[in-house]
């Protein structure tokens, strides 16, 4: 009897947690997400491109100053969890973030270009390539 008891009770703990998740996920937490982003927004200066000046909101991020390969849109799995501090200490947020278009985070990053080397007799024929 006992053992139904248990069964009982954490099958409705179960069913508890199952719909504060689903609600978590179906609506308050893209309202957490879009409110930390409206706050990070404000705090490094609107939504605009620090390079570029672009505007729209769609492909701007926010960027670490000094790590090269963080960039975050702010979209779930992302790294939201670690921008409440920015929010709590806005100098700091000034001091370590930018925010960037997608262009501009991409050109940002280094340029590796691989050397073309001109064949030597332009007559000749490629064994990878018969003409």
């Amino acid at each position: 009897d006992s053992n139904q008891d248990n069964y009982r009770t954490s099958r409705s703990k179960s069913a508890k947690f199952l719909k504060k998740t689903e609600s978590f996920y179906s609506n308050g937490s893209e309202k957490f997400y879009a409110s930390l982003k409206e706050k990070l927004f404000e705090i490094l200066g609107g939504k605009v491109c620090s390079s570029c000046g672009f505007k729209d909101e769609r492909a701007l991020g926010f960027n670490h100053v000094t790590d090269g390969d963080a960039f975050d849109s702010i979209r779930r799995s992302g790294f939201a969890s670690s921008w409440g501090k920015y929010i709590s200490e806005p100098e700091l947020a000034k001091k370590d973030l930018r925010v960037l278009c997608l262009n501009c985070n991409e050109i940002r990053q280094p340029v590796t270009k691989t050397e073309y080397k001109k064949p030597k007799n332009p007559n000749k024929k490629s064994r990878y390539f018969p003409r």
